[in-house]
């Protein structure tokens, strides 16, 4: 199922089901090929979407610099996307993330700043506000708190609406994990708009799940993890609380083991988020009966992740650490 436009800059990525994992007698699950954009990740879509928007307001104009807090993903996006529109490209991310990113990054012109793997994201966010407020003539974006993240990703709501509409299938539930909450907002907006009835799950690293402690009256602490692009050590403010159903847990192992499943036996080379979403969806598809159906996103390419196969980032720990 697909409605992929030959030469499209992001978006209109295929809808597909999973067929060779899929656990038998469980709920279909269909997954969003966001790996398939540009620069092979889900990120393509929020900041051509931003960069458009901020424009027409005349919030920036080409020629500025343009400053962004991330683990690779989003850098690699903006920076093709600034390359393209004539702007200068400033990084801000954490120390320790794939060779992969960091030269995608630069091959696009992009600049890196590194903070620490402990201060993570949070680090990374107060780094890009002291540097913009240094460096006139430029502009922090801020993905985590600019609503034209989640607002971006109604676009891609639409597109799971058509294709399931044109199979003729109802989908009963929503499965994807928080990183800035953009593109779990945007796309469950959509979705239960369309379909009241429909269920939501969001998914969090065990390591650092803010919204699981805050949803069951818990301490949070933030510890560093191997998921990259979760967990960033809050809830972030573009997540719109009221369409989160349900809140679920993975840990980084359940990530990358699914995804090396979904490379080998699926034949879809994503990431090891993609991986934790999958992980959840078959979780939530083996309670429900076969005719019902589940919507997951695939973030991000296997590629990025090749130096550390093994899933063992140097700086960031695992589930058996303290």
């Amino acid at each position: 199922m697909s409605t992929t436009e030959p030469g499209a800059g992001h978006g209109r990525t295929e809808l597909y089901e999973l067929r060779h994992i899929a656990d038998p007698g469980a709920a279909r699950i269909f997954a969003k090929c966001e790996f398939c954009n540009p620069t092979g990740s889900h990120k393509d879509r929020v900041f051509s979407y931003m960069i458009d928007e901020l424009e027409k307001a005349g919030t920036i104009s080409p020629g500025m610099t343009l400053v962004e807090c991330s683990t690779g993903n989003g850098g690699a996006a903006l920076s093709r996307v600034g390359a393209q529109r004539g702007y200068r490209i400033v990084i801000v991310m954490p120390e320790g993330m794939t060779e992969e990113r960091r030269k995608q990054i630069a091959s696009w012109g992009g600049t890196v700043v590194e903070t620490s793997a402990d201060g993570f994201l949070l680090e990374g966010e107060e780094t890009a506000r002291r540097y913009v407020a240094g460096h006139p003539g430029s502009h922090f974006l801020d993905q985590s708190t600019n609503e034209l993240n989640w607002r971006a990703w109604r676009a891609c709501g639409r597109e799971i609406v058509a294709d399931l509409r044109a199979a003729g299938v109802v989908p009963g539930h929503f499965v994807c994990s928080i990183g800035t909450g953009g593109t779990f907002t945007g796309i469950a907006d959509v979705l239960k708009d369309t379909h009241p009835g429909l269920r939501t799950w969001a998914v969090e690293v065990d390591r650092s799940a803010a919204l699981y402690a805050k949803r069951n009256g818990l301490p949070f602490e933030h510890h560093t993890h191997n998921m990259m692009g979760l967990g960033s050590g809050k809830v972030p403010s573009n997540l719109r609380e009221e369409l989160v159903d349900e809140v679920g847990l993975i840990t980084g192992d359940d990530g990358w083991t699914t995804m090396k499943r979904l490379v080998s036996v699926e034949g879809l080379p994503v990431g090891p988020t993609a991986g934790g979403n999958v992980f959840a969806a078959q979780r939530l598809a083996r309670t429900l009966p076969p005719e019902e159906v589940v919507v997951t996103v695939l973030f991000d390419s296997a590629w990025k992740y090749f130096s550390i196969w093994d899933g063992r980032y140097a700086q960031y720990g695992t589930e058996a650490d303290t």
